[in-house]
């Protein structure tokens, strides 16, 4: 099952804020000029204090962001897959009393940069989530990034459903996942560097 939409936005603290010391930038969704709701792009970018091997170590393992979100329960690779294009990661996820599982498509897998996966049809997916490593200064900047796309539930059926409310869904949705996606991001930066320091 798909969770619900919520007709309001709740209050929440400003991603800065909740991580002030790791984010350096997060791209919140706005409305397109066309006035299409979908698909919407959100991302976040956090410093990292070691090098991007050290970050890939954990960006591709898809184990590691459930330690971080409060939506994602668990993920793993399909039995005898590994980290490579065409493996399927299989995840458990609960939004208060909505639980749901899905299954993810790797479509893009180059270490140490990049790490791709679409959930649901590869061909025509709900939603395409990016990890990106490249160096910076001092380390490595890692950017976490989603693209909800048209047409897919429960974010298409909801626009199509009430079409005047379409930014506002897919912004509340956005704004929640974004919170999960900045844990995620800081929570690998945090491992990458006690690996590096552990060395």
């Amino acid at each position: 099952m798909s969770p619900s939409v919520p007709h309001r936005t709740p209050h929440r603290v400003p991603i800065r804020e909740q991580f002030p010391k790791k984010v350096v930038q997060c791209a919140r969704y706005a409305p397109r000029v066309t006035g299409e709701a979908l698909p919407a792009t959100g991302s976040v970018a956090v410093s990292v204090a070691a090098a991007p091997e050290a970050v890939w170590a954990f960006a591709c393992d898809p184990s590691v962001p459930a330690r971080f979100s409060e939506e994602l329960q668990a993920a793993s690779f399909a039995e005898g897959d590994v980290a490579q294009a065409g493996a399927v990661i299989v995840g458990t996820n609960r939004n208060g009393e909505f639980s749901w599982t899905t299954e993810s498509t790797v479509t893009d897998c180059v270490e140490p940069s990049l790490f791709r996966w679409a959930t649901g049809d590869p061909d025509a997916p709900t939603a395409t989530w990016t990890l990106s490593i490249a160096p910076a200064d001092g380390g490595a900047t890692l950017t976490h990034t989603v693209v909800f796309h048209p047409g897919r539930p429960p974010l298409g059926p909801a626009v199509e459903a009430e079409p005047f409310r379409a930014h506002e869904i897919v912004q509340t949705r956005l704004e929640s996942v974004l919170v999960n996606m900045t844990a995620t991001a800081t929570g690998i930066a945090g491992l990458a560097e006690q690996a590096h320091a552990d060395r």
